[in-house]
């Protein structure tokens, strides 16, 4: 069975070498994702290029997406590695870089002592502690009060949900590695803390720049995005529903409801969704997963999610294989049911009338008769991503003698691809597919696949030609 949801797994250290990439790609993985908020150009570079070298060896595109670290806020060091900050305390944030003890610290942003206003709330270490602001004395510092006390690390990140911060999402670093990136062949970039369009084009003015075709993957991650996510939609190539941070921006319990209104929304606005963060994450250090994170799997599918993604299950853990294998296997299981008990949302996105109309009907023609696959040759990808949006119950096969566009649409949402000749005419793109079609064991001699191509066939977004094609009539 083809699994049709995509898994994105984060590169690190536990999984780096071609060995562990290999087998990775074996067991599920579509796109590797290469976090800029750790390592260092080098690392990154040996991450790519072994990325590239798996991409050869098991002769299927890969795509790799870049994840820009965005403007975190993180606790300066710790005089000992920590200290325990007891409920009740005062606690000093102070703008002037400092060893940080149980009274006093400093942050990577020593602008937060001017941003922050009295009555806000902090939160420290991905929610664990959490204090009130309750005296703001800039430009120097700042004083707290402890309301959940907890031990504070070095390096743990600072979250102020009740502050509007002005620093931009793409910070200094940010444009320095976007720029590194455009050199290189990354096929997304993700941008961290998105709270408007204005960010997005911001990072899209960077890659235009440089001459990157690289996609944007817009992080929602701050409720001032999910109060703007259609605007935000509109700009961005991919959306990420990034519930690490944005569990600690808002309310835990609205971040279910954010999660499947989001992805409704890239639903009927025809652009791919990723779920991610604390997927599977029990099995950073266990072989198995919890009940409740297999739930968190199979519910994101049903969310209708192009992709689902490991963070430090692969990239630091110790089962970094097994995490990808049971997330395909937890895709799988709910794949069937979906198909059977679940209508579709109706795409409203339609960058080519044509194109939209063309592949809504392929699913009505799917409806009535037995089709075991469809095929589309595609310059740019949009025509796959339009067949992937309709949520086809048959693996679609994307055909293009483009590189590029073959590593971008395997975060589409059901999408095989495969490298092909440029065809002369619709029959060429025929028998392309209908071997492509039996090699992938997805049809036999007298099954039926359909075809879309454009007339004329080399020219992008002119999808216009559907074809009902019975396997082993190729000459007919």
């Amino acid at each position: 069975m083809i699994i049709r949801t995509k898994i994105v797994a984060t590169v690190g250290p536990a999984s780096g070498e071609t060995k562990v990439l290999s087998e990775l790609a074996r067991a599920g993985c579509d796109v590797f994702r290469i976090n800029f908020s750790h390592g260092d150009a080098d690392s990154r570079e040996a991450y790519l290029r072994n990325i590239r070298q798996v991409e050869q060896d098991i002769g299927r595109p890969l795509a790799v997406m870049a994840d820009l670290c965005g403007p975190k806020i993180r606790v300066g060091m710790m005089a000992g590695g920590s200290a325990l900050l007891a409920e009740g305390q005062e606690l000093v944030i102070q703008r002037e870089p400092i060893e940080g003890l149980t009274g006093r610290i400093c942050t990577t942003l020593p602008e937060l002592v001017d941003e922050v206003a009295k009555g806000d709330t902090i939160l420290l270490d991905d929610g664990k502690i959490r204090m009130e602001v309750i005296e703001t004395c800039p430009p120097d510092e700042l004083r707290c009060r402890v309301v959940l006390g907890g031990v504070l690390s070095s390096g743990k990140g600072v979250n102020v949900p009740d502050t509007h911060l002005t620093l931009s999402a793409m910070t200094e670093k940010d444009r320095r590695d976007a720029e590194w990136i455009a050199d290189r062949d990354f096929d997304y970039v993700a941008l961290s803390f998105v709270r408007s369009a204005d960010d997005v084009q911001a990072l899209r003015d960077v890659l235009d720049a440089t001459g990157s075709a690289a996609h944007i993957v817009a992080k929602i991650e701050k409720p001032q995005a999910v109060a703007r996510i259609e605007e935000i939609i509109a700009v961005a190539d991919v959306i990420m529903v990034a519930r690490g941070d944005l569990g600690v921006e808002m309310d835990l319990p609205a971040v279910p409801v954010a999660q499947k209104k989001i992805a409704h929304l890239c639903q009927k606005h025809g652009k791919p969704c990723i779920i991610a963060t604390q997927m599977l994450e029990t099995m950073t250090d266990s072989a198995t997963p919890t009940r409740a994170e297999v739930s968190d799997v199979a519910n994101a599918v049903l969310d209708h999610a192009d992709a689902v993604m490991l963070s430090g299950e692969t990239a630091v853990g110790k089962y970094p294989v097994g995490a990808v294998r049971m997330m395909n296997a937890i895709a799988e299981k709910v794949q069937a049911y979906d198909d059977e008990t679940t209508s579709v949302t109706r795409v409203t996105y339609a960058p080519e009338p044509t194109t939209a109309a063309v592949a809504a009907a392929v699913r009505e023609i799917i409806a009535l008769e037995g089709i075991s696959a469809v095929a589309v040759y595609t310059l740019t990808g949009t025509t796959a991503l339009m067949l992937a949006k309709n949520r086809l119950p048959c693996p679609i096969l994307a055909l293009s003698h483009d590189p590029s566009a073959l590593r971008r649409v395997c975060l589409y949402y059901g999408v095989i691809a495969r490298q092909a000749a440029v065809p002369t005419h619709t029959r060429d793109v025929l028998a392309i597919a209908a071997d492509f079609a039996r090699t992938q064991n997805l049809a036999k001699e007298g099954d039926k696949i359909i075809l879309l191509a454009g007339r004329p066939i080399h020219k992008p977004g002119k999808t216009n030609t559907l074809v009902v094609h019975t396997i082993g009539q190729e000459q007919a």
